[in-house]
């Protein structure tokens, strides 16, 4: 992979349940379907899903897996104090 495809994805379609880095959205998501040269994806821990190309996607790296958890972890201490 170059720095280019790592950049603005490398075009390859997913796997339906795979994480990928949606890199317009900045945004982690699950592969839900891939339909009409368009993915719909939605955030790891549940929430309205949103469509992407298979070129504005990537795999996730263990940074980003790392930065998941944490932002999931985040969200879930804000919804049991009641802050979010």
């Amino acid at each position: 992979m170059t720095a280019a495809d790592e950049r603005r994805g490398d075009g390859r379609v997913p796997n339906v349940g795979a994480l990928v880095v949606d890199l317009r959205r900045d945004r982690v998501g699950e592969v839900m379907a891939s339909t009409g040269g368009r993915l719909s994806l939605r955030p790891p821990s549940g929430g309205r899903e949103w469509e992407a190309f298979p070129c504005d996607v990537r795999s996730m790296t263990a940074s980003d897996e790392l930065r998941a958890k944490v932002t999931e972890a985040n969200d879930r201490s804000r919804r049991e104090r009641g802050t979010a």
